[in-house]
């Protein structure tokens, strides 16, 4: 059974079993991905909850300025990023700029490589930059991203979705999520490309990894 949680204002840490919402139903993962996915880790209705809670924290993390630039890692923080970065524009004083980054350490491999590879980002020197990543494992990616994004921007900070606790010497000013160390897909995560259009967090089937 799922764990129920119902404050989201700080970092949920999420148990083995996965959690949701009081109102949501007990979640089963969809039939065609039934010997692909071990099971949901983190429900629709829990995403969309904390996210309200992070744009609470970054609001009151950049209160001396009035806009901010997020840069936004390819592929896997954009379904998460589109969402936080609305809930920013609707509820929050913030004025939001938008890029881009693209990087990548996994290719189609569940774990990271090590090599870090970056692609074109737009000027930001001088702004007020929100790095916004979809999950930390062992913070090599995320660490040379913060390092190029710290030179540049005036006011530099990081919010991740998800962090496994694994990377300690990687500092993170805004976390959504604690989870074990399994590995997860959906809401733009993916593995070799699947799962990316899942609304929830799943965890993927051992036997699957490569």
């Amino acid at each position: 059974m799922h764990k129920i949680v119902d404050d989201f204002s700080k970092t949920v840490v999420v148990p083995e079993q996965g959690i949701r919402l009081a109102s949501e139903p007990e979640p089963k993962v969809r039939e065609k991905y039934i010997n692909e996915l071990d099971r949901v880790l983190i429900t629709k209705g829990c995403l969309d909850a904390r996210i309200k809670g992070l744009a609470k924290e970054i609001e009151q993390g950049f209160a001396d300025v009035d806009e901010i630039t997020c840069v936004v890692v390819l592929k896997g923080g954009m379904f998460f990023a589109a969402d936080l970065i609305r809930v920013l524009d609707e509820r929050s004083k913030l004025r939001t700029r938008l890029d881009f980054i693209r990087c990548s350490s996994y290719g189609d491999r569940s774990y990271s490589s090590g090599s870090v590879q970056m692609y074109q980002l737009d000027a930001i020197d001088g702004k007020n930059v929100l790095l916004i990543e979809d999950i930390v494992d062992t913070g090599g990616t995320l660490k040379t991203l913060q390092n190029y994004l710290r030179e540049k921007g005036k006011n530099f900070k990081t919010c991740v979705l998800l962090d496994k606790g694994i990377a300690s010497s990687v500092k993170v000013d805004f976390i959504g999520f604690r989870i074990p160390r399994v590995f997860v897909g959906g809401y733009g995560l993916d593995y070799a490309g699947m799962y990316r259009g899942l609304p929830e967090i799943v965890v993927i089937k051992k036997e699957l990894l490569k």
